[in-house]
């Protein structure tokens, strides 16, 4: 493997591996929809999300979950494309980060039959979606994609 490739997919496993971690603590140590808070804009909460972002498609059957698994490892595969056709940096590590959020929530959709979800941000009363390690990854990989990309800020 390339030395350049090695890096990334070091990056790549790094990020996955915390996301796997964080998952396994919060299954271990909180029970389903318990909320910790940790800071006046952050809880804890486990929930599962047996969809995509925002909940879309949450229906909990054997045929979502086959649909969404299967949708989930093609996109992985098309990003594992781009990281090996990508000739910029930023790419690559816009990749890296995207697909190890993709993979980490392919991984519980496969296990578990869902996402698990813990991050709770929330300003008062209005709480953004629950979420997780996994969905800040891809959510990173786009903004180092579109900073880049569009050279803002």
């Amino acid at each position: 493997m390339k030395k350049i490739y090695k890096k990334y997919f070091l990056i790549t496993i790094f990020l996955l591996m915390i996301d796997i971690f964080s998952k396994y603590w919060i299954l271990n140590n909180l029970d389903l929809y318990e909320i910790k808070k940790i800071l006046s804009v952050l809880n804890l909460f486990h929930v599962h999300n047996y969809g995509v972002a925002f909940s879309i498609l949450s229906n909990k059957t054997l045929w979502n979950r086959c649909f969404l698994s299967i949708l989930s490892t093609i996109i992985v595969l098309l990003i594992f494309q781009k990281i090996l056709k990508s000739k910029k940096r930023y790419k690559k590590l816009a990749y890296c980060f995207i697909i190890s959020g993709a993979i980490g929530n392919l991984i519980d959709r496969i296990y578990y039959g869902f996402v698990i979800d813990f991050i709770d941000i929330h300003i008062n009363n209005w709480h953004f979606a629950t979420c997780n390690i996994s969905d800040f990854s891809i959510f990173i990989g786009i903004i180092i994609y579109i900073k880049n990309k569009y050279k803002l800020i």
